[in-house]
């Protein structure tokens, strides 16, 4: 059957789930999660968002590190018609105001690493109604699980719109304030398109095993979970990019898919274990975000022995 990529992204998941319900969405460490349930954390995560009057085109925040939380957060708010805002977790405390504060976002989703960094800014956000903590316990905030398991498992069924914003990334600031850019329906339905056709013509498919490692605070991140939900696909997600955490994954969990800088191409093919590595489930590796040198293409061809992607995002443009 063929994916109706004309579809809204909550439209396009649903359909997913309702072909696929048993199927592996996502692994994050050792915790596995089908489609289905997917599904319902989602449910409840659009609901919780719908409870504090979190309308349509409402921002909310993720200040975190990679993990199946985050996907569930955005496809929560995919279906709840709010905007994800992915705030960089390398930024710093006035950085990461700017950000929650230009985005007039009203909930915040923070990781436990970052906890110290919001406690020393919460009271410059003006517009953040909530704070919610995801993964430790946190004194004052109520941790993300308990508030997800806590909402009903019931689809709001709110309309979307192909010209809808589902997701607000901020680029880097190298000449000023970073810009929150606005990324629609339509353009993760033409990036889709444009995939489908091009680098992920053979190799992008149901039950395709991809590796998610770049931050979800860019659109590498988060293009790759959302593409592998869309087609299918298991996707194996880590909080940060780790060369040797990398390698192992490539061959435990079979590998066929995934998205690099070329800087971390270059972590890889100059790691010590790089030649004791089964590299024979990838299958194609896109990168992108800057430009790679040709000795370093040529090497990490020779070594992985798969197709190679270049990319460009529009976020600098």
């Amino acid at each position: 059957m063929e994916i109706p990529f004309e579809k809204t992204l909550a439209e396009i998941i649903r359909w997913r789930v309702d072909k696929n319900p048993d199927a592996i969405a996502h692994k994050f460490g050792d915790r596995e999660t089908t489609y289905k349930e997917f599904d319902s954390y989602a449910n409840q995560i659009a609901q919780g968002l719908i409870a504090l009057d979190c309308g349509p085109d409402t921002r909310v925040a993720f200040l975190a590190k990679n993990s199946d939380y985050f996907f569930e957060f955005l496809y929560g708010t995919l279906k709840s018609r709010t905007v994800a805002v992915g705030v960089n977790w390398r930024l710093a405390p006035p950085e990461v105001a700017f950000i929650v504060n230009d985005s007039k976002s009203e909930v915040l989703f923070v990781g436990s690493e970052f906890f110290g960094l919001i406690e020393q800014i919460k009271d410059e956000l003006p517009h953040v109604k909530k704070i919610i903590a995801v993964g430790d316990v946190h004194e004052e905030w109520e941790t993300f699980t308990e508030w997800r398991d806590a909402q009903k498992d019931e689809d709001p069924f709110i309309e979307t719109q192909p010209e809808d914003d589902v997701i607000q990334l901020y680029t880097s600031g190298t000449t000023g304030h970073p810009k929150g850019v606005q990324l629609t329906n339509n353009n993760f339905s033409s990036a889709n398109i444009m995939a489908k056709q091009g680098y992920y013509r053979q190799s992008f498919r149901e039950l395709s095993v991809n590796l998610v490692c770049m931050p979800v605070f860019h659109v590498a991140g988060t293009n790759m979970g959302l593409a592998g939900y869309v087609f299918g696909c298991k996707s194996i997600i880590i909080p940060e990019v780790d060369p040797t955490l990398i390698l192992e994954l490539i061959e435990k969990e079979k590998i066929e898919n995934t998205i690099f800088v070329p800087a971390v191409i270059l972590f890889l093919i100059q790691h010590p274990e790089v030649n004791n590595v089964d590299w024979s489930s990838l299958k194609t590796v896109v990168y992108g975000a800057s430009p790679i040198a040709q000795d370093t293409l040529e090497k990490a061809i020779e070594i992985m022995d798969c197709e190679f992607w270049q990319v460009y995002g529009l976020t600098e443009t």
